[in-house]
């Protein structure tokens, strides 16, 4: 006996199917499992809108992996799994469905009906029979987290005998791509076995590789930074006895003491411009960090399966099935260091964070190259104050790197385990019944690498190094004082000057201000550095009873059917820190032994340090430890009415209840009407809701970073802080279809055709309340002098009366008509219940098959048209940042869906014949404007807000204003593929060109030139596949 498992319907495969099956296989409609109801054997003929897509015919198209058939996808908005930095180190491998584009955390994931991971990496491909996609809401079926759809993995039953899998793909610039699999199993009349193993390898591109990552900064100014190693500094008279905190100063005399003269530029605009830079002022020489980069890392995915089925007796089936899977990035790049946005200097902000002081070592040649030696207040300098800094840019680093890069990589591992047993059966009375248990078990490693500037300050003053020792004997300031002892007894200098570094390694040009021995030695770096890494353990336990059967209710169409059951889940989420540095027992820059603890800058004795707690780092926060759990308690039901032969209803409702006191009920109602044997409509409206996760915690803090478009894409401190009146949000998702198959035009073709349209509204999201870009928009927003628009390249002038002022963290105090975007350090946001969302739009399947040419011709097609996508009104603090507008056709840069495009879609022409399948697709995506450059009325802005600041190279020429990426581009791709069976040795042969016309990416105004979420990098790539079976 093999029993059906439950949490489906009954449905038509050929008739939801996207995939191509040839003509001639097809001659009258068979009945498969599909996703979407409890109850078993209920025939409602395609009731609900759900994507079938089987192994076999996925080979067909050169077996795509995870991230390439999620973006494959019509019904996919934005989607991660790439190389992006930017959109979160920790999502390199990690590929999320993301349906309807409203956000992947509203995509419920399932592994054979049972809840999963959101990284569906970890899926182990070699042992699927086929993936459905149920594109409608079914929180009522499944609980949370399905607003948007469901994807359900579903493996195979059985499997006799050994298959092993292995391809290879040769990309331009790379080793390539690769994989290798086995598959075996046995079994005989009551029980099958199967177990397989899988590795899959993505090997490193590096960003200069590709045209669209390598732009000057005229043709996009995304990814390069105001804030280098390149500075200008102030030189400053005598230090104060003691420092004091005077939030009305804005150059940080308090600290250092008055500055004595103007700005000492450490570059000259061709020296700036020999290591690449870009001159904009005597204190900035722009950087593009991007060659840093990896478009693509290092990346290996191992994955372990076994299943077992057998039959306990005749009415009763037991199953195991266990997983586990990791997602390995060594080497996630990103910039060498980053930028100072908060220091050792109690007057806050990121400007005159530092000081170096006379005495260092480095600092002389600093004055006599600048001419500050012939000033006649030299005598009185105490040291230099940079007004922005950052350690290491132009000049790379090579401390941490592989041999032949030149930065700073992250190093990210995802471990994932799942089991998954049960038994599933049939009472003598007829009530079936599924009794299951499901573990999750994920560990994520991630660290993410930044400097101690408290320590940076230290080896300034000659006192750097894990050994050194010396006593302090000046008591009244931060850091060590004892200059007699500077630079030895186990201590070394740091120097901050452009002669610490030989050339821009990436592209090999010199330094002409380097000085052969100033390098700073990896023994110093090593120990300004803090890895900070963290270990994050979530485990999920779910027990789950399904009862279905039929009532004694006959109905002209049927007797009705129903199904009930109870579910329970535990959450629990874990959070390991054990570096005192980052698990925020050091809460401020220096150490509590330095005298320095969180106060209100009010209270008299703050020195320095906020109630937020910010730690010792330069840029990034800190991550106290954390451990939060949750339970799910729901019950719920559904009834099956076939109340003619041709017209079928279902209703269902869901009631849960989760720690804390929140509850949900939802409800869902489908239906579908068989009008003629050819033509059929189907209908379903329902309720969805989506709960706090057991990670969210009241009144916690987080500091983050954000790129700011107001301040020329540069990145500052983004600070959220979690509200204490979070509800569960809610969604209404409603569709229509239209069914249409029949014979073709000629004797044994086939026709079918499928519309449905959707309707999706939210309410309540949880995210935040508006975006710390918004907040910082809504705050600079005056035109300078001489302009009519808000320019978009630091230049904005502050509202300082603007309600939202108080969230941000000005260098300095705010000054009506002085403060500019350059001059913010942070800006802090609430996470809570914030704007809904409302889409809408058709999902648009067609398939013709006939016969020629001794063969099967099949042609498809595969589209969702988007007609409507817009956010409810944002509001924090009660001030109204956004109205509410279309995002549909937009890039959405502050919105956690990300890309809207208004057409997806895939045409497919599939030939077979014999031992042979050829196969060619045409992937289209619309391209979608860059909302941060137009108007609410759709004009694009003014010229001053695209214009980059600076000159162009070798003269005082500025730049003019910069399209790229802000109208943008389709995207259209080919694809070939070729299978051939040889049947002779029970193999099969692939082979694919993909993206044939080698087309580039959209362009895109982000760091890497593209939308990592939407477009492929590679260009043109050839693959090459065996399959052999024993």
């Amino acid at each position: 006996m093999r029993l059906k498992e439950l949490y489906r319907c009954i449905a038509c495969a050929s008739l939801v199917a996207p995939t191509l099956v040839f003509a001639q296989q097809q001659p009258e409609i068979e009945e498969v499992v599909v996703t979407g109801s409890l109850i078993r054997g209920t025939p409602v003929d395609a009731a609900l809108p759900v994507e079938v897509y089987n192994a076999e015919d996925l080979k067909l198209s050169g077996s795509p992996s995870a991230l390439e058939f999620a973006k494959s996808l019509s019904i996919s908005g934005a989607t991660t799994g790439e190389s992006h930095y930017f959109g979160g180190a920790g999502l390199t491998g990690s590929v999320s469905y993301n349906l309807r584009g409203i956000g992947s955390d509203k995509t419920l994931s399932l592994f054979n009906g049972r809840r999963v991971t959101q990284n569906t990496s970890v899926i182990p491909s070699i042992a699927l029979a086929r993936t459905e996609i149920l594109k409608d809401g079914a929180a009522v079926t499944y609980g949370a987290d399905a607003t948007g759809g469901v994807v359900n993995f579903i493996s195979r039953d059985s499997f006799d005998g050994v298959e092993i899998q292995s391809s290879y793909k040769a990309i331009d610039g790379s080793d390539g791509d690769y994989s290798f699999g086995i598959i075996g199993g046995f079994g005989g009349p009551t029980t099958d076995v199967i177990l397989a193993a899988q590795w899959e390898h993505r090997s490193r591109l590096d960003a200069k590789d590709r045209p669209f990552t390598d732009l000057s900064y005229g043709e996009n100014p995304a990814p390069w930074s105001t804030l280098t190693n390149l500075a200008g500094y102030l030189p400053r008279g005598p230090l104060p006895a003691n420092p004091v905190y005077n939030p009305a100063s804005s150059n940080g005399a308090g600290d250092w003491g008055n500055p004595i003269g103007g700005v000492l530029s450490d570059f000259t605009q061709d020296s700036c411009e020999a290591v690449g830079g870009v001159y904009r002022d005597s204190f900035t020489c722009l950087y593009n960090y991007i060659p840093y980069y990896n478009v693509v890392s290092d990346n290996d995915i191992y994955r372990l399966y076994g299943q077992v089925k057998t039959e306990v007796n005749d009415r009763m089936d037991f199953y195991v099935r266990a997983a586990y899977s990791m997602v390995d990035t060594p080497y996630q790049y990103g910039s060498p260091s980053q930028p100072v946005i908060r220091g050792p200097a109690i007057h806050g902000g990121a400007t005159y964070q530092l000081h170096v002081p006379m005495n260092n070592p480095y600092a002389a040649e600093f004055a006599q190259r600048t001419g500050w030696v012939n000033s006649p207040l030299f005598g009185l300098t105490s040291g230099f104050t940079p007004i922005t800094y950052r350690a290491f840019a132009h000049g790379g680093l090579d401390t941490f790197a592989e041999d032949g890069k030149y930065s700073t990589p992250s190093k990210i591992r995802n471990k994932f385990a799942h089991l998954a047993t049960g038994f599933e059966g049939e009472f003598e009375s007829g009530i079936t019944y599924d009794i299951a248990a499901t573990y999750n078990h994920s560990i994520l490693y991630a660290d993410s690498p930044d400097m101690m500037l408290y320590r940076v300050q230290e080896a300034l003053n000659g006192f750097g190094g894990a050994n050194c020792n010396v006593p302090d004997l000046d008591p009244n300031r931060f850091g060590t004082q004892n200059p007699a002892l500077a630079g030895s007894a186990g201590c070394s200098w740091y120097n901050p000057f452009a002669t610490n570094f030989a050339q821009q390694p990436v592209y090999g040009l010199a330094n002409p201000n380097y000085v052969p021995g100033s390098e700073n030695p990896d023994e110093l770096i090593e120990w300004l550095f803090n890895p900070r890494a963290a270990e994050d353990t979530n485990w999920n336990v779910t027990f789950d009873a399904v009862f279905s059967g039929e009532t004694p209710l006959e109905l002209p169409g049927g007797i009705v059917a129903w199904a009930a059951g109870a579910q329970w889940r535990k959450t629990e989420n874990t959070e390991a820190v054990t570096d005192p540095l980052y698990n925020g027992s050091q809460p401020c820059q220096w150490p509590e032994t330095e005298g320095q603890v969180p106060r209100d800058p009010t209270d008299p004795l703050y020195n320095g340090c906020t109630p937020d707690r910010p730690g010792p780092f330069q840029f990034f926060g800190t991550n106290p430890a954390d451990k939060t759990w949750q339970d799910q308690t729901s019950v719920f039901g559904e009834l099956s009415l076939p109340v003619l032969d041709n017209v079928y209803l279902s209703a269902a409702a869901r009631y849960e209840e989760f720690s804390g006191g929140l509850d949900s009920t939802v409800y869902k109602v489908s239906g579908q009407w068989s009008i003629t044997d050819n033509m059929s409509v189907r209908g379903s409206y329902g309720t969805n809701y989506q709960a706090p996760g057991a990670g969210v915690i009241p009144g916690e803090v987080t500091n983050g970073t954000n790129s700011f478009t107001i301040a020329g894409g540069n990145w500052r401190g983004a600070q959220t802080v979690t509200r204490s009146d979070i509800q569960p949000e809610e969604a209404t998702v409603w569709s229509s279809g239209f069914i249409w198959q029949s014979e073709g035009l000629t004797a044994g073709s086939d026709f079918r055709f499928i519309i449905d349209y959707f309707n999706i509204e939210t309410e309540n999201e949880l995210g935040l309340l508006a975006s710390a870009n918004q907040v910082a928009s809504a705050v600079f927003s005056i035109p300078p002098a001489g302009s009519t628009t808000v320019p978009t390249n630091g230049s904005a002038l502050a509202d300082c009366s603007h309600p939202l002022a108080g969230r941000i963290v000005f260098n300095g105090s705010c000054v009506q008509g002085v403060t500019t975007a350059n001059d913010f350090a942070q800006v802090r946001t609430d996470y809570g219940n914030g704007p809904g969302q409302l889409t809408a739009g058709f999902d648009i399947q067609t398939t013709y098959g006939m016969p020629a040419f001794s063969g099967d011709l099949t042609f498809s097609a595969n589209a969702t048209k988007v007609n409507k996508f817009r956010y409810t009104e944002t509001v924090l603090d009660g001030y109204q940042i956004d109205p509410g507008a279309n995002r549909l056709g937009f890039l959405n840069f502050a919105t956690i869906a990300n890309a809207i495009s208004e057409w997806r879609g895939n045409i497919t022409a599939n030939y077979a014949q014999g031992d042979h399948n050829f196969r060619l697709t045409a992937q289209y995506i619309k391209g979608v404007k860059d909302d941060r450059y137009f108007n609410a009325d759709g004009s694009r802005v003014g010229d001053a807000a695209l214009t980059p600041a600076g000159r162009q190279p070798g003269t005082t020429t500025p730049f003019g204003p910069s399209l790229y990426g802000v109208y943008g581009e389709d995207w259209i791709s080919m694809d070939f593929h070729y299978t051939l069976d040889l049947v002779r040795w029970d193999a099969t042969l692939n082979a694919s060109i993909v993206n044939i016309a080698d087309e580039m990416p959209p362009e895109s105004r982000q760091e890497l030139g593209y939308d990592p979420r939407i477009g492929n990098p590679l260009g043109r790539t050839f693959e090459v596949g065996l399959t052999k079976r024993f």
